[in-house]
């Protein structure tokens, strides 16, 4: 799947064909195309007029309809919507894609995100298309991204013909979704912050991202962004982001809803988190299902066949979209076949195989502690520190490295994190660095699953007012070669939560947390864990300039003296979620 890039010419060139190619899928067709779709003018409450194709299958109606909401243009080759349009008739229903208000052949103006629009212009869509004569009357959505976005915004508007939705690689949180551990997504959100600037798309291939301030790198590269300022300036939560997030209406939403992601996906953590709040707070509503696959945010797995260095089994598009339709075929079609979508479906990555479970994370899993041990100094040769899965016993030295933010960790500037699992290589050459710290375990005598959440706890000091600290959990292949399981990061003021500020007291051993998130990982026998700790993963995400000055103004930086503990009093590690299937699984 394609959605909020900046870089786009390449993958566009690449992908062309795919607007009018077939979706995967292994289910039989009910229809064919009345013909081509018919564009509609549909009024919103205010008079703004939003374009709207309407795809119809052939045949006597009505039909349910699937409406998807989007700003990328509803023709435009790169989200390939007349190919998904089809796949939808082709299955029985009727299918809408509308620009948003604002964009492409829509009027008004475009505010991303701005749930004052989204909301009632969701509901006001969704109100027109039940009212057509070839709809029955139901309605569902489907959407990632920002159409995932305006999914849960029509959800929570409450027309009645609504049905269903399924919503994935988005949160309601537009903030969290934004700032990852107090740290801008850059390569990713924060391009796609400029690229909205536009009511089509534009050209970003002068944007700089090592340009200083961060805050000028819009109008420097001749793109100014009124959104990417207003994000400069609302590094914390803020009644820009309250406008902006769906937290507030959350609860409205009574209907059955598909949350969908990927294990390397810049939402994974977001689209789990709000499963389940909502799965929790909405209990009366029920059906609320997770579906997790082996993606990234351009689903780059489908195609490739691999994510990092790891194979994958094929056929993994062809069962996202088998899944999307049966959860439109369970609640639009109400077909009611004895089956139904189960509350949890994840992928399991080197296992190569699809399990159900009844919640996350499934049963059968512990949280067991792995904890870093001596030797982890960095020496420009991978570090020769130790995992063990027993607690430290009394005094270790800690680990040292320096942090020169003008010599980041900068694996991601050549590469769009959009498409991260398709694109992420062989770790060694980051753990070669000099400020890498690298913490490997002993090959395992049997195969480990890791299937859940994954948190490091960390003891830390530096002697920067303020600095990041990165994780990252490493597979180890017996030739060396080293595949990303799952990753984090945390800016360190923010390590009490992104409302409380709290600067580094100098050389002071500070506990810190850093979220990696989650994963469903089988590591195979005679592989080994390793455990990546440094302080850069740029341009991923914007780099700590460790001088302590305001988010995005800095434009000079501080090397920091970083270090690391990892003995009795002050121990370092990771909780990891080792998984043993059972017969509470499907």
């Amino acid at each position: 799947m394609a959605d909020e890039r900046g870089g786009l010419a390449a993958w566009e060139a690449k992908h062309r064909q795919a607007a009018y190619e077939r979706i995967p899928s292994t289910t039989p067709d009910r229809a064919a195309a009345a013909g081509p779709p018919a564009e509609h003018r549909v009024a919103m409450r205010d008079g703004v007029r939003l374009a709207t194709d309407v795809y119809l299958p052939a045949g006597e109606g009505p039909f349910p309809a699937i409406l998807t909401r989007l700003p990328y243009g509803k023709r435009e080759p790169y989200c390939f919507m007349p190919a998904v349009a089809r796949h939808w008739v082709r299955k029985g229903y009727a299918a809408a894609v509308q620009d948003v208000r604002g964009k492409w052949a829509s009027e008004g103006s475009f505010e991303p995100n701005l749930n004052r629009h989204e909301i009632p212009d969701g509901h006001d869509s969704v109100a027109w298309l039940a009212a057509q004569p070839w709809c029955d009357g139901r309605v569902g959505m489907w959407g990632e991204s920002y159409y995932g976005f305006t999914c849960y915004a029509a959800a929570i508007g409450g027309h009645p013909a609504l049905r269903c939705i399924a919503p994935g690689d988005i949160g309601l949180d537009r903030y969290r979704a934004t700032m990852r551990g107090g740290c801008l997504q850059l390569n990713t959100v924060g391009t796609w912050a400029v690229s909205m600037t536009d009511r089509r798309y534009q050209d970003l291939s002068g944007l700089d991202y090592w340009h200083l301030p961060l805050a000028d790198m819009a109008a420097a590269a001749g793109v100014p962004s009124g959104y990417f300022d207003a994000l400069m300036a609302n590094p914390t939560p803020s009644p820009f982001w309250e406008e902006r997030s769906l937290l507030a209406g959350y609860e409205a939403i009574r209907i059955p809803v598909l949350h969908w992601g990927g294990w390397y996906d810049t939402y994974l953590g977001p689209v789990v988190d709000d499963w389940r709040v909502m799965a929790a707070r909405n209990a009366g509503a029920g059906h609320q299902h997770l579906f997790i696959g082996p993606w990234d945010h351009e689903g780059t797995a489908d195609r490739c066949g691999h994510v990092g260095l790891l194979k994958v089994a094929a056929g993994t598009g062809e069962a996202r979209w088998d899944a999307f339709q049966a959860f439109f075929d369970r609640y639009l079609m109400d077909a009611d076949d004895g089956t139904a979508p189960p509350p949890v479906r994840y992928y399991v990555m080197g296992a190569d195989r699809w399990r159900d479970a009844v919640c996350w994370p499934p049963p059968g899993t512990r949280s067991v502690p792995l904890y870093l041990a001596s030797g982890g100094a960095a020496n420009g040769a991978g570090g020769d520190g130790r995992l063990s899965w027993q607690a430290p016993q009394g005094d270790q030295p800690c680990d040292r490295f320096d942090y020169d933010p003008r010599r980041p960790v900068d694996a991601t500037t050549a590469i769009d994190c959009w498409a991260l699992a398709g694109q992420m290589g062989d770790r060694r050459a980051i753990e070669a660095r000099a400020d890498v710290l690298v913490y490997t375990g002993a090959p395992l005598d049997e195969g480990l699953e890791l299937t859940g959440p994954i948190r490091a706890h960390l003891h830390v000091a530096t002697d920067a007012p303020d600095t990041d600290f990165t994780c990252a959990l490493v597979d180890v292949a017996p030739d060396g070669a080293a595949n990303l399981i799952q990753d984090g990061i945390l800016r360190c003021r923010f390590r009490h939560g992104p409302d409380r500020l709290t600067p580094m007291a100098p050389h002071e051993a500070t506990a810190v947390e850093i979220d990696l998130w989650h994963s469903s990982y089988r590591l195979a026998p005679g592989h080994r864990l390793r455990v990546e700790v440094s302080s850069s993963d740029f341009n991923r995400y914007d780099r700590n300039l460790n001088t302590g000055e305001p988010f995005g103004q800095g434009r000079v930086a501080a090397v920091a003296r970083q270090c690391l503990f990892h003995d009795a009093a002050r121990p370092s590690f990771l909780m990891l979620p080792v998984h043993r299937p059972g017969a509470e699984e499907g």
